[in-house]
């Protein structure tokens, strides 16, 4: 197997779950790394459309997608974003539906597509593969179970402060920042914009955020998970709190 198709099947392998659970064998990696295709897309770039049957799922390799929904008033709006690691299209797979949302680039982006027939020959043949599959399956329904509780029972500034923190990433100083328009925020809350500008604004009235260009800083992670009702994080005391 050539290298660089090995580097992207342990790439894969890793970002699924815990290696200490389910390590890997030679031949699931080689396999892997074989039926790996690499794509380089543009920002903006339609991958899946709503209602497309799944031949392929995708694995984002670096920069990011968004899961859109098509509504009558507001048009294409992004209701979740897929990071480095994220996997999409596998569930619809294995419940042998459509995809339910668009699949757009948000950003220039490398994703590893997998074919579905293979990938589920493969899942058939390898208890270690499917057992990780199994675990990064479970996280993401925990993560979304979590994300559902919180918008059904919880105000507008614990929903943002919930979702801030779930989309944080470290900035060159070694911060935390959010890199999302206030428009994309009230996407994935089904807010209005107008009213998620406000909610921020209080935030940073309590200073545990401020705000520039397409991104929110985040200033206190313990205080902002105070307001979302959920236990600080573990790096909560790391540079940037």
């Amino acid at each position: 197997m050539e290298q660089a198709s090995q580097r992207h099947a342990l790439w894969i392998a890793k970002a699924m779950a815990r290696t200490d659970l389910a390590p890997l064998r030679a031949d699931d990696v080689e396999a892997l790394g074989q039926m790996c295709t690499v794509r380089r897309v543009e920002a903006g770039k339609v991958l899946l459309k709503s209602g497309d049957p799944v031949h392929q799922i995708l694995v984002v390799r670096d920069g990011e997608v968004h899961l859109a929904t098509r509504q009558r008033v507001r048009g294409r709006q992004a209701v979740q974003r897929i990071r480095s690691g994220g996997v999409v299209g596998d569930i619809p797979m294995l419940c042998e539906l459509p995809i339910p949302f668009d699949v757009i680039a948000g950003s220039d982006a490398t994703v590893l597509e997998l074919p579905r027939d293979e990938l589920v020959a493969l899942l058939q043949r390898s208890p270690t593969l499917s057992l990780r599959w199994m675990m990064s399956l479970a996280k993401r329904f925990e993560q979304t179970q979590r994300r559902m509780i919180t918008l059904l029972t919880a105000d507008l500034d614990s929903q943002i402060a919930s979702v801030l923190l779930d989309e944080r990433d470290r900035d060159p100083a070694g911060g935390w920042v959010v890199r999302l328009s206030h428009g994309t925020l009230a996407g994935m809350l089904g807010a209005r914009r107008q009213s998620v500008s406000r909610s921020l604004a209080r935030l940073r009235k309590a200073g545990v955020v401020s705000s520039g260009y397409r991104q929110i800083k985040l200033a206190d992670l313990e205080q902002l998970a105070a307001i979302a009702g959920e236990n600080p994080p573990a790096d909560a005391g790391a540079a940037g709190k």
